[in-house]
């Protein structure tokens, strides 16, 4: 949390919002590997070929037409347009029920015997699938990660004990194999009516305005602060169960008097192969610090707190669109929320 914050009057949360619950698993390298310069594609390629894997029992080259996909562990996770034709014929894109939290920085290589660490984030249905990533994680480890294909194991499953706390706990052991049941919650921000708030960037930001992916020099709030509510919004008609238009209207109109009072963002390039699409990507997007301010501020506190955990823009299963958010103190003063 963020401490400075707390103890005020609160604004409301965003309504209907699903459970969310953090998660790492702890892994130990059985090999010597070279990682990418950013390991969420790969961990999310892996993930995905490892969980189907595990669970399709009609082994059918794609999911189209599956009679399972509505049931399915696979298909909740990576086949989300498919679990819902309702919403997917109002929307081209819907999001994915969880969200990778991995190092923007790591170790490019990494010794056998050293700690991995994989982060995460479960929303709504996916947190009850838990046992089905673990087994899928375990897959994985088999297989490898990487063009040489380093091999790893898991040692221990963490959750985050409260959203935002910091407060981690084994849930699933691998030598006794006993797990406890993680059980998510709605997220609740912290009391606060915050002045001014400074956010981090540390993976790309993709959004974009009419068309085109917004880069640094043309950035405004309005950019981010559009993305955060149809993205909150989406998922708490797909995962939470109720939602209120009226709400997301009003921070809408609130986004007109969020300032930017400072900026720092420079244009990340990152380019990934789609095993799926047999091309090369183009990832890019904003990666540095913003300070905003404004009368509209304290209206979006709580999908701005919430929003750590679920990312924005494009590619944010991927761990793309992550920020933290810090008090703005004065120039060098920023105040981190916790982090895994």
């Amino acid at each position: 949390m963020i401490a400075a914050l707390e103890g005020q009057a609160s604004s409301p949360n965003p309504p209907g919002l699903p459970p969310i619950a953090r998660v790492y698993f702890a892994l130990e390298a059985l090999d010597s590997m070279r990682m990418p310069a950013y390991a969420g594609s790969a961990w999310r390629g892996l993930l995905g070929h490892s969980l189907r894997r595990t669970v399709c029992v009609t082994r059918q080259p794609t999911c189209h037409g599956c009679l399972l996909i509505g049931t399915c562990a696979y298909s909740v996770f990576f086949e989300s347009p498919a679990c819902n034709t309702e919403l997917a014929g109002r929307y081209t894109v819907l999001p994915h029920p969880f969200v990778l939290d991995v190092d923007a920085h790591p170790e490019r290589d990494v010794p056998a015997g050293a700690d991995l660490r994989l982060g995460l984030n479960l929303i709504g249905p996916a947190i009850d699938l838990l046992p089905y990533l673990i087994q899928a994680v375990k897959v994985a480890g088999e297989r490898g990660i990487g063009r040489a294909g380093g091999r790893f194991e898991l040692r221990a499953l963490y959750a985050e004990q409260s959203l935002g706390s910091n407060d981690w706990q084994c849930v699933y052991d691998v030598q006794s194999g006993a797990y406890r049941k993680v059980v998510g919650a709605a997220p609740q921000a912290p009391k606060a009516r915050p002045d001014a708030l400074r956010l981090e960037l540390p993976t790309p930001l993709r959004i974009k305005r009419q068309g085109h992916f917004v880069g640094p020099a043309a950035f405004v709030p309005g950019d981010l602060l559009r993305s955060l509510i149809s993205r909150l919004s989406m998922l708490a008609e797909l995962y939470g169960g109720t939602t209120d238009p009226e709400y997301w209207k009003s921070l809408a109109d609130a986004a007109v008097d969020v300032r930017l009072a400072a900026a720092n963002l420079t244009w990340s390039d990152w380019t990934r192969f789609s095993s799926r699409q047999r091309t090369s990507m183009e990832m890019g997007g904003l990666i540095g610090e913003i300070l905003l301010d404004g009368p509209g501020l304290a209206a979006f506190w709580p999908a701005l707190w919430v929003g750590q955990w679920t990312h924005v823009g494009k590619g944010s299963s991927f761990g793309l669109g992550k920020y933290r958010l810090g008090q703005a103190g004065g120039e060098d003063s920023l105040r981190e929320t916790p982090t895994p």
